[in-house]
């Protein structure tokens, strides 16, 4: 319910064993002549995960292949209460374990022989309390940890921008579990979270509000503010990369 014109078309694929990338987009490019821009990454050994993702009549399609056995193994570890988080470059905070139990919740099965996703879909609902004894106990404790630590003190005094942006973003980003679990609603992801909180039942009021000046003190970032920002950390990448290419060679 909360698509635009920005949003892609998420496909969840689950096996044991899956095609090596070429493969695939072959594959791809073969049922759908229209397709553009195929691309694939990870699955070729040790298929844990991977993605096939192409453009087909206007839309990003973005298929994501993922082992059923390791799929089945983090489901049960989060209904268990276990909290895994894995450090990829497409999760800007980290990737959390328990949100394939988000996942699994609102996907909807187009294809399934032997009932394993409606088994899945059965074993999230309802909101498992030992996941929210877990998330409640490790996460406030991680948001309770900064606000009136002397480190965060001296860094507002230095007017240390980058040690203070980012221990805004890990309090907030724990605060945001708590509020999830606190509410027995699973965490979703990271995109779109502020409208996302704005539904949860118990929460701090005016929370929107609240974190928009917690994140822009000092004035208002509408689209093309935050569009120039993107667009100045973009050449501040690429300098980077030009001055390592340059040392490289």
């Amino acid at each position: 319910g909360s698509a635009d014109r920005w949003s892609d078309l998420d496909v969840y694929l689950f096996s044991m064993t899956v095609l090596p990338r070429a493969d695939r987009e072959t594959v791809v490019s073969t049922l759908l002549p229209n397709v553009c821009r195929v691309t694939s990454w990870g699955c070729d050994n040790s298929f844990l995960e991977g993605g096939t993702d192409f453009t087909f009549e206007g839309v990003r399609v973005e298929c994501w292949h993922r082992n059923k056995a390791s799929v089945a193994e983090k489901l049960q570890a989060s209904l268990n209460g276990e909290i895994t988080r894995q450090y990829s470059p497409w999760a800007v905070m980290g990737f959390f374990d328990h949100v394939v139990l988000a996942d699994i919740r609102s996907m909807q099965i187009l294809v399934d022989p032997k009932g394993v996703l409606a088994r899945w879909k059965t074993q999230v609902s309802p909101y498992p309390e030992a996941l929210r004894r877990s998330l409640l106990h490790q996460f406030m404790r991680w948001a309770e940890f900064w606000p009136h630590n002397p480190h965060y003190q001296s860094a507002v005094e230095r007017v240390d921008l980058i040690y203070t942006s980012a221990i805004v973003q890990h309090s907030l980003q724990a605060l945001i579990q708590v509020l999830f679990a606190l509410n027995r609603e699973y965490f979703p992801g990271e995109k779109q979270l502020a409208p996302a909180m704005n539904k949860l039942s118990l929460r701090p009021q005016g929370l929107s509000e609240r974190v928009r000046q917690i994140l822009n003190p000092g004035m208002v970032l509408g689209r093309d503010e935050l569009a120039a920002q993107a667009s100045t950390l973009a050449d501040l990448v690429a300098e980077t990369k030009s001055l390592v290419l340059s040392d490289h060679s």
